[in-house]
Protein backbone atom coordinates (compact mmCIF):
# COMPACT_ATOMS: atom_id res chain seq x y z
CA UNK A 1 0.00 0.00 0.00
CA UNK A 2 2.58 2.59 1.02
CA UNK A 3 4.33 1.67 -2.13
CA UNK A 4 2.08 2.42 -4.35
CA UNK A 5 0.91 5.30 -2.63
CA UNK A 6 4.57 6.67 -3.02
CA UNK A 7 4.27 5.68 -6.83
CA UNK A 8 1.25 7.81 -7.25
CA UNK A 9 3.19 11.01 -5.63
CA UNK A 10 6.12 10.43 -7.85
CA UNK A 11 3.93 10.03 -11.09
CA UNK A 12 2.10 13.58 -10.00
CA UNK A 13 4.95 15.66 -9.14
CA UNK A 14 6.51 14.45 -12.08
CA UNK A 15 3.18 15.40 -13.95
CA UNK A 16 3.28 19.06 -12.20
CA UNK A 17 6.89 19.29 -12.90
CA UNK A 18 6.25 18.65 -16.86
CA UNK A 19 3.00 20.92 -17.01
CA UNK A 20 4.93 24.10 -15.99
CA UNK A 21 7.56 24.01 -18.31
CA UNK A 22 6.72 26.78 -20.97
CA UNK A 23 7.75 26.66 -24.20
CA UNK A 24 7.98 29.53 -26.81
CA UNK A 25 6.98 29.49 -30.21
CA UNK A 26 9.65 29.53 -32.83
CA UNK A 27 8.99 32.82 -35.37
CA UNK A 28 9.13 32.26 -38.80
CA UNK A 29 10.91 34.43 -40.80
CA UNK A 30 8.95 35.60 -44.00
CA UNK A 31 10.76 34.91 -47.03
CA UNK A 32 12.21 37.90 -48.88
CA UNK A 33 10.82 37.31 -52.32
CA UNK A 34 11.32 39.89 -55.59
CA UNK A 35 8.98 40.90 -57.49
CA UNK A 36 9.36 42.02 -61.13
CA UNK A 37 6.99 43.35 -63.99
CA UNK A 38 7.30 39.77 -65.33
CA UNK A 39 6.14 37.53 -62.38
CA UNK A 40 2.82 36.37 -61.97
CA UNK A 41 0.88 36.34 -58.66
CA UNK A 42 1.14 33.07 -56.90
CA UNK A 43 -0.91 30.78 -55.42
CA UNK A 44 -0.64 30.47 -51.83
CA UNK A 45 -0.10 26.39 -51.07
CA UNK A 46 -0.24 24.38 -48.47
CA UNK A 47 0.78 20.98 -49.75
CA UNK A 48 1.70 19.11 -52.97
CA UNK A 49 -1.00 21.08 -55.11
CA UNK A 50 -3.55 24.07 -54.52
CA UNK A 51 -7.37 22.98 -54.19
CA UNK A 52 -9.44 25.56 -56.05
CA UNK A 53 -12.71 24.20 -56.28
CA UNK A 54 -14.20 20.76 -54.75
CA UNK A 55 -17.78 19.61 -55.16
CA UNK A 56 -19.52 16.75 -53.20
CA UNK A 57 -20.99 13.53 -54.41
CA UNK A 58 -24.27 13.96 -54.50
CA UNK A 59 -27.83 11.70 -55.52
CA UNK A 60 -29.38 12.80 -59.37
CA UNK A 61 -32.20 13.65 -57.83
CA UNK A 62 -33.64 15.77 -54.64
CA UNK A 63 -33.22 14.48 -50.61
CA UNK A 64 -37.13 13.82 -50.59
CA UNK A 65 -36.73 11.33 -53.69
CA UNK A 66 -33.56 9.79 -52.56
CA UNK A 67 -35.75 8.47 -48.97
CA UNK A 68 -39.08 7.96 -51.42
CA UNK A 69 -36.68 5.33 -53.38
CA UNK A 70 -35.75 3.62 -49.93
CA UNK A 71 -39.66 3.75 -48.26
CA UNK A 72 -40.57 2.29 -51.40
CA UNK A 73 -38.36 -0.53 -51.92
CA UNK A 74 -37.82 -1.72 -48.71
CA UNK A 75 -40.03 -4.93 -47.38
CA UNK A 76 -40.42 -4.82 -43.94
CA UNK A 77 -40.89 -8.28 -41.94
CA UNK A 78 -44.29 -8.80 -39.35
CA UNK A 79 -42.18 -8.10 -36.12
CA UNK A 80 -40.86 -4.45 -37.72
CA UNK A 81 -44.76 -3.43 -38.40
CA UNK A 82 -46.40 -5.05 -35.41
CA UNK A 83 -43.73 -2.96 -33.59
CA UNK A 84 -43.85 -0.03 -35.19
CA UNK A 85 -40.41 0.37 -35.92
CA UNK A 86 -38.90 4.03 -36.63
CA UNK A 87 -35.47 5.36 -37.15
CA UNK A 88 -32.86 5.61 -39.42
CA UNK A 89 -30.27 3.85 -40.86
CA UNK A 90 -26.82 5.13 -41.29
CA UNK A 91 -24.90 4.02 -44.51
CA UNK A 92 -21.33 4.97 -46.01
CA UNK A 93 -20.36 3.86 -49.74
CA UNK A 94 -18.16 4.96 -52.39
CA UNK A 95 -19.46 7.28 -55.55
CA UNK A 96 -16.65 5.65 -58.24
CA UNK A 97 -15.93 8.33 -61.12
CA UNK A 98 -18.28 6.41 -63.19
CA UNK A 99 -21.54 7.06 -60.74
CA UNK A 100 -21.17 3.49 -59.80
CA UNK A 101 -22.12 2.81 -55.73
CA UNK A 102 -19.67 0.62 -54.40
CA UNK A 103 -18.36 -0.42 -50.89
CA UNK A 104 -22.15 0.16 -48.66
CA UNK A 105 -21.45 0.07 -45.13
CA UNK A 106 -23.83 0.27 -42.67
CA UNK A 107 -22.60 2.92 -39.44
CA UNK A 108 -26.02 2.99 -37.81
CA UNK A 109 -28.24 0.15 -37.82
CA UNK A 110 -31.85 -0.45 -37.80
CA UNK A 111 -32.60 -3.72 -37.56
CA UNK A 112 -35.57 -6.38 -38.16
CA UNK A 113 -33.17 -7.47 -41.20
CA UNK A 114 -33.80 -4.08 -42.89
CA UNK A 115 -30.17 -3.04 -42.97
CA UNK A 116 -28.78 -5.33 -45.94
CA UNK A 117 -31.80 -4.27 -47.97
CA UNK A 118 -30.48 -0.84 -47.94
CA UNK A 119 -26.94 -1.63 -48.96
CA UNK A 120 -28.26 -3.60 -51.20
CA UNK A 121 -30.55 -0.90 -52.73
CA UNK A 122 -28.03 1.83 -52.39
CA UNK A 123 -25.74 -0.03 -54.82
CA UNK A 124 -28.76 0.29 -57.61
CA UNK A 125 -28.58 4.05 -57.53
CA UNK A 126 -26.80 6.51 -59.41
CA UNK A 127 -24.74 9.36 -57.84
CA UNK A 128 -23.30 12.33 -59.72
CA UNK A 129 -19.62 12.00 -58.78
CA UNK A 130 -17.57 14.09 -56.85
CA UNK A 131 -14.76 16.56 -58.65
CA UNK A 132 -11.73 18.15 -57.83
CA UNK A 133 -10.31 21.29 -59.68
CA UNK A 134 -12.60 20.24 -62.23
CA UNK A 135 -11.00 15.76 -62.16
CA UNK A 136 -14.11 13.62 -61.50
CA UNK A 137 -13.11 11.52 -58.35
CA UNK A 138 -13.88 8.79 -56.39
CA UNK A 139 -14.93 9.60 -53.03
CA UNK A 140 -16.66 8.50 -49.73
CA UNK A 141 -20.59 9.53 -49.36
CA UNK A 142 -22.47 9.05 -45.97
CA UNK A 143 -25.96 9.02 -46.08
CA UNK A 144 -28.87 8.64 -43.61
CA UNK A 145 -32.00 6.69 -44.36
CA UNK A 146 -35.65 7.47 -42.12
CA UNK A 147 -37.72 4.25 -42.05
CA UNK A 148 -40.84 3.76 -40.32
CA UNK A 149 -42.19 0.15 -40.46
CA UNK A 150 -45.69 1.58 -39.90
CA UNK A 151 -46.23 3.00 -42.85
CA UNK A 152 -45.90 0.32 -44.95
Amino acid sequence: MKISLLFLCLCFSAFLANGQIKKTPVKKQPSKKTVTADSKKEEPRTDNFTVRETQEARYKGTEEELVLFFMQNIQYDSAAVKANAEGQVMLSFMVNPDSTITNPTIIQKFGYNVDDQVARLVTLLKFIPAKMNGVIIRSNHIVSIPLRAYFH
